[in-house]
């Protein structure tokens, strides 16, 4: 499999992560805080924060802001903006590894214009020798080659997991929408 068909996968899977639902934005991760009662109990509550962008005269980061409150952590908001993250993490070590494949083939392009450039005339009618000398190949060195595939598999295997956990939420709305409805229909509406 070539670099382009490499890279079209990768942008697929995005897209699939994407059709997932909502992609958390960037900068943002969930904060948890606990709230202790006079009862003895420790409440523990969740957030979505967001780090404040640079201030242009000092450089330096501003203050984290609370997006949103996120509640428990059984709450609906919490799970999504849990799940949010995470595809949001997956889609940016997907795009790492599309930047890090387009690098490799540009590299890859510089060489064969490199070898196949024509050679240089010098006075006196020789050739000038090139200093640097052609690839052996085009493709990967195996080793690359297997760190990509095993990155991939990694990958897979996490897109799976998300998979999963999305179907576990997907569960636990119906599961809620439908206690919900029984609700209603008990009390007459």
């Amino acid at each position: 499999m070539d670099i382009s068909a490499r890279i079209a996968i990768l942008y697929q899977q995005i897209e699939q992560i994407e059709a997932q639902g909502e992609v958390a934005a960037p900068n943002t991760w969930i904060s948890s805080f606990v709230v202790p009662k006079a009862n003895g109990k420790h409440y523990t509550y969740y957030r979505l924060m967001e780090a404040a962008p640079k201030s242009n005269s000092s450089g330096k980061q501003g203050v984290a802001k609370m997006k949103c409150y996120l509640g428990t952590a059984k709450s609906p908001k919490y799970k999504c903006a849990k799940v949010a993250i995470a595809r949001r993490n997956q889609i940016q070590i997907l795009t790492k590894q599309i930047k890090q494949l387009q690098a490799l083939a540009l590299k890859e392009e510089k060489q064969i214009a490199s070898a196949t450039a024509a050679p240089e005339r010098v006075s006196g009618g020789n050739l000038a020798k090139s200093s640097i000398q052609p690839p052996l190949t085009n493709q990967p060195a195996p080793r690359e080659w297997q760190q990509l595939q095993q990155e991939l598999n990694r990958l897979n295997e996490h897109t799976q997991q998300l998979i999963e956990a999305l179907n576990q939420e997907r569960a636990h709305r119906k599961a809620i929408t439908q206690e919900i409805a029984s609700l209603k229909a008990a009390l007459g509406k």
